[in-house]
Order: structure tokens, then C-alpha cells, then sequence
């Protein structure tokens, strides 16, 4: 498959998956911190809610499990012992190299992603698909991760797409090795417009990154940069206060991305042939416009800053888009939902879309209702659980 994402709301062609497995209940209390959890999820009732979040996507589309394809470049022993030589040299674990090396590939993607023993740890968080790379246009940035738990992840990610997808990939950890980017803080807006989330995992090192590749490659190009709160954990990523809907909505935080109340900085970021100029926008929002996005924000939570929050807080803004006002997420979050209900979007139950009792191609605008309460605990919603590889181009 050809790897091409040059907006969030462009038909999904294909995106890379993983469902949970016994590596989210290796943790115990007194590691949830360091696992960068805030509880521990119940693994069998996660399965059964990440079964439907499954299957209506690949109803809709190309998907691919990333123990498959991890699996599958394993089974080349170049590739086999280069990837395992480069995580244990970075985890310093050189001394398990034998002993991994000698496992078959199907068993030795599954000790990478589930941990091995008391000497590899588990990758708790690797159902988050969307943090560890992002494809931007025809490549794929693959994160220099902040955290030394999710390190595994991105070294993962850029064999899959250099063996599997045979892309081209790039990365700030070529450019300091302080430099940190995540995918929930990457938002395709066009071809040539990025947001950013500046934030607890993205850092300004990152963003400068970000800024000097693009400005050597795109002679006009706009990044808008959200700062966002260091606390509380549900504002991790831009994408936890904001996402896309379709050409004219948007999924918003509202006291943070329209009204901007406690007065975060928002930059916009020109480039114009090599120039950098920095102009402060006084939101997000405001920022969006003056680069020609006339969206119409539907708040999170609706017009209650009881239920903004409640519901932001089990990622009521994280809302994934599957096509052009064709979107998925948690059905919990029920005044999210039913602010969306009225501004056009049909609500669409996910099970009975896996039981083939409503066709989503029957409906212009919808929103896929995942019924879930473990998957939210884990700290994300449907973008964060998707890694898009390629969509259909967006005529705006």
C-alpha cells in the first residue's frame, strides 16, 4: 500500500492497529506511574469493547495488527537480528541476544510487544497506535519518544514501515536527541498546514524540528502550535482538545481551543521559502481562521463546563475520522454525543454495525458509538488507538 495522509478527514485506505493483549495486565499498582497509567484495566473486558472498535473499521477499510506485521518482517534474519540488536543495545540488554534470536519470528514479536521475563518490558502502551509514528503526507516521522517504557515502540514502528511498507521515514531523534514528538500532537490540516500540541510529551526542541525539515522542503507552509496544560494527564496530546470532524466541524475542549480562558499560547508558524516568522494568535480557534479553516467548533461535553470536563477527561474530544463526517468514539461521553446528534450526525451503534443491522454507507454524516469503559481509563480515545496510513484526497 502506497503511504500517502495529507489530511485527518480524507477516506481511510488503510490504518495499522493493536489490539490490547496480556501486556496491559502486567502492570501492578505500584508500577501504573511508571507505565504512564493512571488504573489498571480489566484486559478481558478491554477486548471485548476493542472487538467492536475493531471490526467496524474493518468493515470500512484496510486494516493491519502490528503483531502480524511484526511477524512478518521477523521472518528475515537480517531484519530479525538488526531490529533485536537495536533494542537490547538501546534497553542495554546486549546479554539477551542469543536467547532472542533463536526464538521463531511469531514468537519473538510476541516477547518484544509482551515483555520477556523480568529483562524486556512490556509495551503497556502500544494500543495507542497513533503515538509512536505518524504518517505526514508520502513519509512517516517516527516519534523520539519521551519515555523510556515507549522507546521500543518508535525503534518498532520504523522497521515496520522501512521492511514492511518500504517507506521513507524520518526523525528528530536525528536532530537532538532531546527532541520529543508524539502523535497524538500531530494533526494533518492539509498539504500544507500542520497543528501541533506543545505539551506534557512534545516538546520545543521537537517543534523545532518539525519547523526546519518543513521549511527545506515546502516552499509555503503554515504550522499552528497549541501550548497545552501540564496537568491534569487528560490534556497529554492536542489531539485530547481537538480534532476534526469534517471540512466545516470540529471536535473542541471549548475552554481551552475557543475561549482560551486561562490565556495558553497559541503561535502560528509561517514559512514562506526558508523564512521562519512567528505571529501569537489570542486561540486556536481564531489561528485556524486566519489560515482559511472556517470550522464550526462542537464542544465536548456540550455547553456544561460540568460535562466539558467530565467528558474530556475520558477523551470526549478524541474523536476519529473514518471519511469526511464519518467519525468514531466512545458512547459514554453522552453529552458529546448528543451535541453532535444535533448539529447533523446521525449516532450509529457499533455492534449493531458488526451485526449488520445499519449499513454506515446509508448515512452521509454519522458518529460510531463504542460502548466502553475500560478502553477510556487507559488514557485515549478511537484517534489514539489509529495510525492511519493512507486516506483519499480532500478537495477543500
Amino acid at each position: 500500500m502506497t503511504i500517502d495522509v495529507s489530511s485527518e478527514i480524507g477516506h481511510l485506505e488503510g490504518v495499522i492497529l493493536h489490539q490490547p493483549g496480556i501486556e496491559i495486565e502486567k502492570m501492578v499498582p505500584n508500577t501504573i506511574e511508571e507505565c504512564l497509567y493512571s488504573d489498571l484495566l480489566n484486559l478481558n473486558i478491554a477486548k471485548k469493547e476493542y472487538f467492536y472498535f475493531e471490526k467496524v473499521l474493518s468493515k470500512w477499510t484496510k486494516t493491519y495488527q502490528i503483531m502480524d506485521l511484526l511477524t512478518e518482517i521477523l521472518k528475515d534474519q537480517n531484519v530479525k537480528i538488526k531490529l533485536v540488536n537495536e533494542i537490547l543495545e538501546r534497553e542495554e540488554k546486549n546479554h539477551l541476544a542469543e536467547e532472542l534470536l533463536s526464538l521463531e519470528s511469531k514468537e519473538l514479536a510476541r516477547v518484544l510487544v509482551e515483555g520477556w521475563k523480568d529483562e524486556l518490558s512490556p509495551l503497556y502502551n502500544f494500543f495507542f497506535t497513533r503515538d509512536a509514528s505518524s504518517t505526514i503526507y508520502d513519509k512517516v516521522l517516527i516519534h523520539s519518544m519521551q519515555f523510556d517504557v515507549r522507546v521500543r515502540e518508535s525503534i518498532i514502528m520504523d522497521y515496520i514501515f522501512e521492511y514492511y511498507f518500504k517507506t521513507e521515514t524520518f526523525s528528530p531523534s536525528n536532530y537532538s536527541p532531546k527532541a520529543n514528538t508524539e502523535g497524538g500532537d500531530i494533526l494533518i490540516a492539509n498539504e500544507n498546514t500542520l497543528l501541533l500540541g506543545h505539551g506534557m510529551r512534545s516538546n520545543k526542541k521537537g517543534i523545532d524540528y518539525l519547523v526546519e525539515h518543513y521549511s527545506k522542503i515546502k516552499p509555503k507552509f503554515n504550522i499552528l502550535v497549541q501550548n497545552l496544560p501540564h496537568s491534569p494527564e487528560s490534556f497529554i496530546h492536542l489531539d485530547m482538545v481537538f480534532t476534526f470532524l469534517d471540512k466545516d466541524k470540529c471536535m473542541v475542549y471549548e475552554p481551552l481551543i475557543a475561549k482560551n480562558e486561562e490565556g495558553f499560547e497559541v503561535t502560528h508558524i509561517e514559512i514562506d521559502n526558508g523564512k521562519v516568522t512567528y505571529h501569537e494568535k489570542p486561540n486556536f480557534m481564531k489561528g485556524l481562521k486566519d489560515l482559511g479553516f472556517n470550522l464550526e467548533p462542537i464542544s465536548c461535553g456540550g455547553d456544561n463546563k460540568l460535562y466539558q470536563d467530565r467528558e474530556q477527561w475520558h477523551s470526549g474530544a478524541n474523536f476519529f475520522c473514518m471519511g469526511e463526517g464519518k467519525i468514531i468514539g466512545y458512547s459514554r461521553n453522552t453529552n458529546t454525543i448528543n451535541t453532535l446528534n444535533k448539529a447533523g450526525f446521525a449516532v450509529l451503534n457499533a455492534e449493531d454495525i458488526c451485526n449488520d443491522k445499519i449499513n454506515m454507507n446509508d448515512y452521509n454524516r454519522f458518529v460510531v458509538t463504542i460502548d466502553a469503559a475500560e478502553l477510556p481509563r487507559g488514557g485515549g480515545g478511537a484517534r489514539c488507538m489509529t495510525m492511519p496510513i493512507k486516506r483519499s484526497k480532500v478537495n477543500w
